[in-house]
């Protein structure tokens, strides 16, 4: 039974939309009146579907709805408007919005906009999979590659020895061979760049070692980049900061 999550500031129009949605036989798994609680509800409940209002005070339900859906905190979004705005829509539509209903809202155009929209989320998701899947794939075999060429330099064999010596190290201690490249990648670059940008770190924002190289690992991640190349990324900002205007 899909649950679902109703955001309105008019306590009338909530109301409604429960009675309706229960009879259709779903689960009403909160309520809210406002976009910042929706997000707390949906971050607790993690509901198959949001019903959200467009105009709220406070904060208001596009805003509301752009943070959901980053953030993954349900199934979908169904906006519910009394106009149709086409910058409103575009907007909606790049947040990752499935589905839309114009008040007043009646029962039998409710079930098939819910159907319509989880179906579309869901195949949007997989989508999204698929690509980060193959990012990160693309991104592995660069790692693989730079981290085969380093170890052939530093143990004077072929490349392709290098990597025959990876992936037996990686089978005796189970771990996959982009693991084990990165590794070698971290490995190198606290010889080169890390070093000095963990001293900079330390000296500029009052880090510990052990803080100022997390610092960096997590900029990595976070900008799908290697160690090395986030801590060259990190050094020249660092560097433009001591700069003199």
């Amino acid at each position: 039974m899909n649950t679902v999550v109703i955001v309105d500031d008019e306590p009338i129009t909530r109301m409604d939309l429960s009675d309706m949605l229960r009879e259709l036989g779903f689960t009403v798994a909160g309520e809210a009146a406002d976009g910042f609680d929706a997000i707390e509800l949906c971050r607790s409940l993690r509901p198959d579907v949001v019903l959200m209002d467009v105009r709220m005070p406070v904060f208001d339900g596009l805003t509301a709805t752009e943070t959901i859906l980053e953030e993954d905190l349900a199934g979908c979004v169904i906006l519910l408007t009394a106009f149709s705005d086409r910058e409103i829509i575009d907007r909606a539509s790049r947040a990752g919005v499935t589905g839309y209903l114009v008040k007043p809202i009646d029962q039998k155009s409710l079930l098939p906009t819910i159907q319509v929209a989880l179906a579309q989320s869901q195949r949007l998701r997989q989508s999204r999979q698929e690509a980060q899947a193959a990012q990160r794939r693309v991104r592995e075999e660069r790692q693989i590659h730079k981290a085969q060429q380093l170890l052939a330099q530093s143990q004077g064999c072929s490349e392709a020895e290098a990597y025959r010596r990876m992936r037996k190290t990686a089978m005796d201690k189970r771990v996959t061979v982009a693991a084990l490249a990165q590794r070698i990648l971290d490995q190198a670059a606290r010889g080169s760049d890390v070093e000095p940008v963990k001293a900079l770190l330390m000296a500029r924002k009052n880090m510990t070692d052990q803080r100022a190289y997390l610092y960096i690992t997590t900029y990595a991640k976070a900008h799908n980049l290697t160690t090395e190349q986030a801590a060259k990324a990190l050094r020249a900002v660092l560097t433009k900061e001591e700069s003199p205007c």
